[in-house]
């Protein structure tokens, strides 16, 4: 027995390997993101299906060649609800299943959202709200320290309780209408 290491066999190149080789390098990814690609179910040889397939992905190689990402306003509009649903229904492909159920699930998640935001008010508004409530009474309690003193003087107790009720009445009709003094900001 000789000591000799033995060579390792050499590796005949394949057209296809060839082919692999020339079609990475020319996009700029390695074999094996081809081969990945490939088994994914794009046509490597395509370079419209390449370009297809890159713009699906969530992550681009560092080394692709600029040539093959689609600039953002090619890009396809976000498919609706019911265009998903159809496509998962048809889908043989589990990979191609769960990617659809991802998006038709982003999307209801999307939509919930957007009825939330709808429904509530910011913060800053309820309080911009209350304050300009709060400054509208205390005007309307400041105007009756004013007015009433003077249309009591000298009334009787009967007389008093029905001036102050038509007073606050015209109060309470003035503060419902908006368009009155006391809600014009000062």
């Amino acid at each position: 027995m000789s000591n000799a290491k033995k060579k390792p066999p050499i590796r005949t190149k394949t057209p296809r390997t060839l082919m692999m080789r020339a079609r990475a390098s020319l996009i700029g990814v390695t074999v094996s993101t081809l081969a990945h690609w490939e088994n994914d179910g794009c046509n490597i040889e395509d370079d419209d299906s390449v370009k297809a397939h890159v713009a699906k992905l969530t992550r681009h190689p560092k080394t692709i060649n600029p040539e093959y990402l689609t600039p953002p306003e090619e890009l396809e509009e976000t498919p609706d609800m019911a265009h998903l649903k159809t496509q998962l229904l048809r889908t043989t492909d589990g990979k191609v299943a769960q990617r659809l159920a991802t998006q038709i699930k982003g999307l209801a998640d999307a939509e919930k959202l957007e009825i939330l935001q709808s429904k509530f008010i910011s913060i800053d508004e309820y309080q911009t709200a209350n304050t300009r409530l709060g400054s509208t009474l205390k005007a309307a309690l400041n105007k009756a320290q004013v007015d009433l003193p003077v249309m009591l003087y000298g009334r009787s107790q009967h007389e008093m309780q029905i001036a102050i009720r038509t007073y606050m009445d015209k109060l309470l009709e003035t503060l419902s209408d908006k368009e009155s003094e006391l809600w014009s900001p000062k």
